[in-house]
């Protein structure tokens, strides 16, 4: 039994650090959307759980890891009750605020609309637009030819003049979009399942702890056969004896 809790408290601190590190990450990328989020908004609201959020796991980790070093079964209890507390913040959080809401109407979006509207007028911003992206035309290249304009060079692929970028900048956003969205949900998921592994790893630490503890317990109060116990000397016993000693 000793030797599964000692293997089971040396992962819980790798557990722990790792819980750490993902934390930290979460800071950072709500201090980052900070930034770009207008206030008063459910993305800045979002961002700024994201960031309290973070703080309070790397307390919580730190209190955690106190309990496993220490060998200490309350605060292991009370650890994990802080982890099914964070468990629901962030269900809440995900539940409330929809974070991926924010990529429906991005700044993206509207400066392609504003580019390709502008085609006519100033057609450099649309070609701008299409070698950064590495797409054609708002659909596909057919949009220059039902407009009755040239294909442009932009939607050429880099070194070649005859093959063509074959997916429009619209559809090249989306394919962002998803990207952002899928790298999002596989990090939250990390998060939540490293959370379940922990509290796991928690509850039965605590009761291999508990059944420890319980075992010292009953060694301390049984005396093997032939051996006497003597009682404790109170203080004025050994008063009393230091005074006959004298």
């Amino acid at each position: 039994m000793i030797c599964c809790y000692t293997t089971i408290k040396y992962t819980g601190l790798l557990s722990n650090l790792l819980y750490m590190l993902l934390a930290i990450g979460v800071m950072a990328a709500g201090g980052l959307g900070l930034q770009m989020a207008q206030p008063n908004t459910p993305e800045h609201t979002y961002f700024v759980e994201s960031l309290v959020l973070g703080a309070t796991i790397c307390t919580i980790i730190m209190f955690g890891c106190y309990g496993l070093v220490s060998d200490l079964l309350s605060v292991n209890i009370i650890f994990t009750g802080f982890i099914l507390i964070v468990l629901g913040l962030e269900y809440l959080q995900l539940h409330n605020y929809q974070p991926h809401s924010r990529y429906k109407n991005t700044a993206q979006q509207l400066e392609l609309t504003t580019v390709w509207h502008e085609l006519e007028k100033q057609p450099g911003l649309m070609q701008q637009y299409e070698q950064q992206h590495h797409c054609c035309g708002y659909n596909n290249a057919s949009d220059y030819k039902a407009m009755h304009l040239p294909i442009p060079k932009s939607c050429y692929q880099p070194g070649s003049d005859e093959l063509l970028f074959t997916h429009g900048c619209q559809a090249t956003l989306k394919h962002g979009r998803s990207r952002i969205e899928q790298r999002d949900k596989l990090f939250m998921w990390c998060i939540v399942g490293l959370e379940i592994f922990i509290l796991v790893q928690t509850i039965v630490l605590s009761g291999l702890l508990y059944k420890l503890r319980q075992r010292e317990r009953l060694a301390r109060q049984q005396v093997p056969p032939g051996v006497r116990r003597e009682p404790r000397a109170n203080h004025v016993g050994s008063r009393t004896q230091l005074l006959d000693n004298a």
